[in-house]
């Protein structure tokens, strides 16, 4: 249906797709979907078709986009408000969920506001602007990274929207979306807002989002693990149940595999403005590279986070592996700068063997960053204080460059949740323990890495940021390894590439000599991060190592 309304001389035109649910009735409820700057309602089609059993959808193509004549002048969010609470008007929409994305976050953000008789509950997906990067090459550059996550099918909708849209139309609205101040105007919205952000997503960052979260009467916010800022299309089933969540006023969003019914609501309830999570679960016995489940805790303004890999039962090779070490638990500790996402092969062999948990430690990969420098003692806790909320029994723990020494510090403060210990690339050499030699080092050993791992670094690095970077390399640098690793009573396995130009194999075998109960293991062939590059080697000579050392355990009931 098209509805056209003059708005300051001009004749504004919406577009309005709309779905009915099956034996609607006046009870049933509206789901509204806008779309950001330059889009359409096109790629809206997977979360409308999963919204679709659970009321009626409507879609929206506004003034200027998706194919609708462009105004003859500049439109702000207020005209935009007046032009989306006018079609939904025409076509009979008494009430209704508002569902807006990105730009589109403010202009049902500013409908919410002005027609509270209209909208009942509002839902903010990767909303924009970022007071603190108002501007357009922050905005463009932001887009051009989150291009990379994307999938091609989405990249293709954006950019044929685009050229539909047109640049002038585009660059004209463009300053209306930098300049609009949604933190100021959703505190006067008087309906429960649900704000969901991709994990992934470089335009709406988590700190803004919770911001957000902080400024609304009633407010939630829910990430869905592993999607940038088109959350809704890679991930509609998780937007639809954290949405449907959100609307029984439930406080702990369902697994994508559950059903949950949206036509009785609760009373109301208070506000929320701790983080719910998404798990997207994967079956027994189907490992994937894409890990999206997460557990999570928070102290503070610590935030450390476990990915799981849970054991599949089942080899390479397709037969039930049937070993002892299917009854064991691995944990992965990465290094500065990095996040649990360059473990991933490796946790993907281990899984054939037992439950496998990636960290994300605060201030890395997904985390928020903390306020002040966080020392391997306190990283070591917190690991610990998540395994035990998690139920974690004794597992063997792995940390990789800088990570092995969070990882030996659990292994000293926590014997009874470290059975044993493997260091891969151990760092920092004592005799090269300064940033002026450590940086050729680290410089050189990118040439010999995959390209894959150099561009996940990079993307890990600059979400990480230059000045958490540099907090923590103060105390990885004053970290002495040498001294510390003797006081570890459990088995220990020290790991190196043959090639691997910052964990030598002077160090590396000293290292493993000074521990109580010690082996040394090279890898021919791979640099630095030896477990990304040859994760069967690497996985293969941990089991070996655990199966030498520790005792079998008791089979799970």
């Amino acid at each position: 249906m098209t509805f056209t309304q003059p708005e300051a001389g001009d004749a504004l035109t919406c577009r309005l797709r709309s779905n009915s649910m099956p034996g609607a009735g006046s009870s049933t409820l509206n789901f509204v979907m806008v779309h950001g700057i330059g889009m359409s309602h096109r790629y809206f089609d997977r979360l409308q078709s999963a919204l679709a059993d659970h009321g009626n959808t409507h879609v929206l193509d506004l003034p200027g986009f998706g194919g609708n004549p462009k105004p003859g002048q500049q439109l702000g969010v207020d005209a935009y408000a007046a032009a989306l609470g006018g079609a939904l008007d025409q076509a009979g929409v008494r009430s209704c969920v508002l569902i807006g994305h990105s730009m589109g976050a403010q202009f049902v953000t500013e409908l919410a506001v002005r027609r509270p008789d209209l909208v009942t509950d509002l839902v903010l997906i990767g909303p924009v602007t970022d007071p603190s990067r108002r501007s357009a090459a922050w905005h463009s550059l932001a887009l051009g990274l989150d291009s990379l996550m994307e999938r091609p099918l989405t990249n293709a909708m954006v950019m044929a929207d685009y050229a539909r849209c047109g640049l002038p139309w585009y660059f004209t609205e463009l300053p209306v979306m930098l300049n609009y101040s949604i933190h100021e105007r959703l505190p006067l919205a008087p309906q429960p807002v649900l704000v969901i952000r991709g994990s992934n997503d470089p335009v709406s960052r988590r700190p803004w989002c919770l911001r957000l979260t902080n400024a609304a009467r009633d407010g939630r916010l829910v990430e869905i693990p592993g999607q940038p800022h088109v959350a809704h299309r890679g991930g509609a089933k998780a937007v639809t149940q954290a949405i449907l969540a959100f609307l029984q006023r439930v406080e702990d969003v369902p697994s994508v595999n559950e059903e949950l019914p949206v036509n009785s609501r609760k009373g109301p309830r208070a506000v929320l403005s701790r983080v719910h999570t998404v798990l997207s679960r994967k079956g027994a016995g189907a490992p994937s590279s894409d890990i999206t489940d997460f557990h999570s805790i928070t102290i503070g303004d610590r935030e450390c986070r476990a990915y799981p890999l849970m054991h599949t039962g089942v080899s390479t090779a397709g037969s039930v592996t049937g070993d002892p070490t299917a009854q064991r638990t691995f944990v992965f500790i990465h290094g500065i700068g990095m996040s649990h996402r360059y473990f991933t092969r490796l946790s993907t062999v281990l899984a054939e063997h037992g439950d496998t948990y990636l960290i994300d430690l605060p201030g890395y990969g997904w985390t928020g960053r903390p306020a002040k420098k966080l020392t391997n003692p306190a990283n070591a806790e917190l690991i610990g204080t998540l395994l035990d909320d998690i139920g974690v029994g004794p597992c063997v723990v792995v940390g990789h460059s800088m990570g092995v020494q969070s990882a030996t510090e659990m292994a000293i403060s926590r014997p009874d949740l470290v059975s044993s210990l493997v260091l891969i690339g151990a760092a920092v050499d004592a005799k090269q323990r300064t940033i002026l030699r450590q940086a050729p080092r680290l410089a050189f050993n990118s040439a010999l890495e995959k390209p894959l791992l150099n561009s996940s670094q990079f993307l890990d690095v600059v979400r990480c940021g230059p000045r958490w970077y540099i907090t923590e390399l103060a105390v990885a640098m004053a970290y002495r390894l040498e001294e510390r690793l003797p006081m570890v009573k459990q088995a220990v396995l020290v790991m190196r590439g043959t090639r691997d130009p910052i964990a030598g194999s002077r160090w590396s075998r000293s290292l493993a000599e000074s521990a109580l109960r010690g082996d040394l293991l090279e890898i021919e062939g791979s640099p630095h991060a030896v477990h990304h590059s040859a994760p069967e080697a690497v996985g293969a000579g941990i089991i070996d190592f655990v199966l030498r050392n520790e005792p079998l355990v008791a089979s799970r009931s």
